[in-house]
């Protein structure tokens, strides 16, 4: 692991437990090991950091979505990965939510900028749903109607299941990964692959 992956992975640590209010960059240094004067030869500074850990995080959950990820899958098969994935990153990072949107509202950070690496990292899953909804396969709505409809089930659940609100029992998340996928569906499209 290199001293830069090491000191976003520590920035994440501590946010995620401790919250943006508390960060320094010598609360950073200590926690990551290394030395302070360490962190400014990869951050400008701690604005830079910041928006240097948004990527590093999104650049790690795309990697993790996917998992497994075939070309030669059929929509519903691509869909059951990018669900399970998306659970069983939560499950796995249950802190790393709670980061980002601590970062999203964060003054500093660069959103434009952000966003299009966003884009890029998450080109794969961008193009799965603006295929379905040109192929008419999935509803005519709004990318992001469709990604939150969808995939927003798994977080979702996956934070109830962290919670203690909710028992993990595989035929009902698998219920309910199914009728996530048929309420993007258009009803009108032929489904023969």
């Amino acid at each position: 692991m290199t001293k830069r992956t090491q000191i976003l992975i520590a920035a994440e640590y501590i946010i995620g437990k401790q919250g943006l209010h508390v960060f320094s960059m010598q609360n950073l240094a200590d926690t990551a090991g290394v030395a302070a004067g360490t962190i400014y030869r990869y951050f400008a500074n701690k604005e830079a950091l910041m928006n240097e850990l948004q990527k590093f995080i999104r650049e790690e959950a795309a990697k993790n979505l996917f998992l497994g990820w075939q070309d030669s899958f059929t929509a519903q098969q691509k869909y059951n990965l990018l669900w399970k994935n998306t659970f069983d990153c939560v499950l796995a990072n249950p802190k790393r939510l709670t980061v980002i949107e601590m970062l999203h509202c964060e003054a500093n950070i660069n959103q434009t900028e952000i966003t299009l690496f966003e884009n890029n990292a998450f080109k794969p899953l961008i193009d799965f749903y603006q295929n379905g909804i040109e192929t008419q396969r999935f509803l005519k709505w709004q990318l992001f109607a469709l990604v939150a409809i969808s995939l927003d089930s798994a977080i979702s659940l996956a934070k109830q299941i962290i919670r203690g609100r909710l028992i993990t029992d595989q035929t009902q998340l698998d219920q309910v990964r199914d009728a996530s996928w048929a309420i993007i569906q258009n009803p009108h499209f032929n489904t023969q692959e």
